[in-house]
């Protein structure tokens, strides 16, 4: 019995392997042996090394901060940045977002990395940049 359910066992993993019984690669029955072989034991992957804790990691700046004015008139208002505190073109780095004023008060977030540069945050009074309602030197 024992013989049946080992040559049973043996064909079902050739034919899964993909060869077909009675085939050259199959062993004869005759060259089985009845004693059980242990399979060695493969090596078990390489731990990957455990992250460190979150105490440790250094805590990255922030990449915006926050630019508030006060004391405007309501309204939404086109900002820029500029290399020195003046509305003209001459001294344009970039468009900023858009100030929302509400309450007299409104605040933008401008990238961290503009901070410290003598740069300014210029607001304009009109959408066709004729006139500038105030600036701030980030």
């Amino acid at each position: 019995m024992r013989w049946c359910r080992l040559a049973f066992v043996l064909s079902v993993c050739l034919v899964a392997c993909g060869a077909q019984p009675g085939s050259a690669s199959r062993p004869p029955l005759a060259e089985i042996s009845p004693s059980p072989t242990t399979a060695s034991p493969s090596p078990s992957p390489s731990p990957s090394p455990s992250p460190s804790p979150a105490t440790d990691a250094p805590v990255a700046p922030p990449t915006t901060k926050p630019v508030t004015f006060t004391g405007l008139p309501d309204g939404s208002y086109i900002t820029h940045l500029h290399s020195t505190c003046s509305g003209a073109q001459t001294f344009h780095i970039t468009v900023l977002q858009t100030l929302v004023v509400r309450a007299r008060g409104g605040t933008i977030e401008v990238s961290s990395g503009y901070f410290g540069r003598g740069l300014c945050v210029i607001v304009y009074a009109s959408p066709t940049l004729a006139s500038v309602l105030t600036t701030r030197r980030i």
